[in-house]
């Protein structure tokens, strides 16, 4: 892959975004849920996150040099759980399949935090599946450190 041009989303990517979630839904792999719920979770998620006020939120498209879309970040103003003060708080990051180790998503998460650092935001946050060991490594490499872990137990 050679040039990655990140540029805001406009309406125009929403069905390319939700085309990922497939994606996102399958590395779940929690087998206390199933598959379709954890997709429906997904799309519920992108539905409430798309519904917030544009000034509240940013959304990154990554492309290459063909505008053939590669991955996407949505980033939405929050709120710190232990300090209260008003965070940044990433709710989604996708790329396709082909982007992959491309450097894509360190990329978009760049774009996620620079916008966070214009609103003003100390802190970006963002939640990961535990058992998803690979995004676990890339956000580790970008220099986030855990800060919680919700644990389940079926009944």
């Amino acid at each position: 892959m050679t040039a990655i041009r990140i540029r805001v989303a406009t309406p125009d990517d929403r069905d390319f975004m939700f085309d990922q979630t497939q994606r996102l839904a399958a590395v779940a792999a929690l087998p206390w849920h199933a598959e379709r719920d954890v997709l429906a979770f997904q799309h519920r998620y992108m539905n409430t996150a798309f519904a917030r006020p544009e000034s509240e939120t940013a959304c990154f498209i990554a492309e290459d040099e063909a505008s053939q879309r590669l991955g996407y970040v949505f980033a939405e103003a929050s709120t710190d759980f232990v300090t209260l003060e008003p965070c940044a708080y990433v709710t989604v990051l996708a790329v396709t399949e082909a982007a992959e180790s491309q450097g894509v998503a360190a990329r978009l998460m760049q774009a996620a935090e620079d916008w966070a650092r214009q609103q003003g935001f100390r802190l970006i946050c963002l939640d990961v599946f535990a058992n998803n060991q690979r995004a676990r490594a890339f956000y580790a490499r970008q220099g986030y450190q855990d800060d919680s872990l919700r644990l389940a137990k079926p009944l």
